[in-house]
């Protein structure tokens, strides 16, 4: 064979490895139906701070010179879904199937919350919540049912809580697994403390968490007497810890959770917000922790700030853009945005969802390409306005004009989205199903 002739075929076939070699897969070891777990998996918890800097560093290094899916996303081929045909998802360790359209407002807005999942006073505390800024301690009801009780920030007593109660509710009607989250008014004598319960002070060193701490957190949040909290009930099964974004890359489901979390604006995506729970035949992986959902900020324990949503904390594109144009680049956040209310915080009807970015990268998202976007957002569209008011009427906000705020800022976003991914036709086509 000449030199000539042989140079292509060469060429030819180390395409043809490169492409191959981009393919989606799936660890056998899970099971042999992808993006479904059914062998109990070993979860290793990294440390929070190494899987900042393995997401935002690492992993990036490593998707850069992963040749076979940089080329194939060069030649406009990129990787597709495991388990995506014909826009259709079956059901996965994250997702359930099911037409979001026949669900009723009362469904919505009860999400996977069962009658007897509320919790019952009085509550015994059996140990202080103290990852995170958000202040809460763990109980166990009047029948022993465990939960965890969030607080809100005493200047802005419906912020977290009502954020991560909607959002539940409409990751639920979209299919997702999260657990029931429910707003819960108690009256301060309703709190009893266990024994010898510890908390860490703001130097992280143990100390007692006597009934002198809790009331100095209670008392600045009371209104009219009663004490709003978030209260979520501990998951049934063996919590074996968080779920591995990059090892479900290829599944729809989770690439285009970046539509949905663009929707609601829940930045934090980072692995430690979900949950493997093993109930003896599958894992289920549970998203769970919304409070920097919507205009929140449970990392601040404050509303957001303008450009979350639109940057990562450390974003090496946008630094280069900057270098490259002189300062002239906009990353699309406004500066100027402040929040709406102190309850609804910084949540508005201004949306990209091609260039939305938590606040640190997620491998899975950056994988979505715009057939996974379509699929989501054809469920997005089956949703209704009535639906939607449902889901953020679970967030009871004292305040009516709030709650009007959120769902017409709510269903401005969720069309920006179909308007970006869906053509006339499909949607006519989605919507007469």
């Amino acid at each position: 064979m000449t030199a000539h002739l042989r140079t292509p075929r060469v060429a030819l076939l180390l395409a043809c490895g490169l492409l191959a070699g981009g393919c989606a897969a799936w660890p056998r070891s899970w099971g042999p139906q992808p993006c479904c777990v059914n062998a109990k998996p070993a979860v290793k918890r990294q440390p929070v701070g190494w899987h900042l800097f393995d997401v935002t560093v690492v992993s990036q290094v490593k998707r850069t010179f992963n040749l076979a899916r940089a080329t194939r996303r060069v030649v406009g081929s990129p990787v597709r879904a495991m388990n995506l045909e014909d826009s259709y998802v079956p059901d996965s360790a994250f997702f359930l199937n099911g037409d979001p359209a026949v669900l009723t407002p009362e469904q919505v807005r009860w999400g996977p919350t069962r009658p007897d999942d509320i919790a019952q006073p009085p509550y015994t505390i059996k140990k202080a919540k103290t990852e995170g800024k958000t202040p809460g301690f763990f109980v166990t009801d009047a029948r022993g049912v465990k939960y965890l009780f969030k607080l809100d920030p005493s200047d802005a007593p419906e912020l977290l809580s009502g954020a991560e109660v909607v959002t539940s509710k409409l990751l639920h009607a979209l299919g997702y697994y999260v657990p029931s989250y429910e707003i819960v008014r108690l009256r301060p004598e309703e709190l009893r403390l266990e024994d010898g319960v510890m908390a860490k002070d703001a130097g992280g060193v143990p100390q007692p968490f006597t009934g002198e701490v809790l009331n100095q957190l209670v008392e600045p949040r009371l209104r009219d007497g009663l004490l709003r909290v978030g209260s979520s009930k501990i998951l049934e099964g063996e919590i074996l810890g968080p779920v591995p974004f990059k090892r479900f890359r290829d599944c729809a489901e989770v690439r285009a959770l970046k539509v949905a979390y663009a929707w609601v604006n829940n930045i934090d995506a980072k692995d430690h917000n979900s949950l493997f729970v093993w109930d003896g035949q599958r894992a289920v992986a549970y998203l769970i922790d919304f409070g920097t959902s919507l205009g929140a900020d449970a990392g601040l324990a404050a509303p957001k700030e303008p450009c979350e949503g639109w940057e990562y904390v450390v974003d090496v594109g946008e630094a280069a853009w900057d270098l490259m144009t002189l300062g002239m680049h906009r990353s699309g956040c406004n500066p100027r945005e402040r929040p709406a209310d102190a309850s609804v915080g910084l949540f508005t009807a201004r949306i990209d969802p091609d260039r939305w970015k938590p606040y640190v990268p997620n491998l899975a998202f950056q994988e979505m390409n715009r057939d996974d976007a379509r699929w989501l957002t054809r469920r997005m569209a089956r949703l209704s306005r009535t639906q939607i008011e449902a889901a953020v009427a679970a967030g009871h906000y004292s305040n009516p004009k709030d709650a009007a705020y959120l769902a017409e800022t709510l269903d401005r976003r969720r069309q920006a989205i179909i308007e970006r991914y869906l053509d006339d036709e499909e949607l006519a086509e989605v919507m007469a199903r």
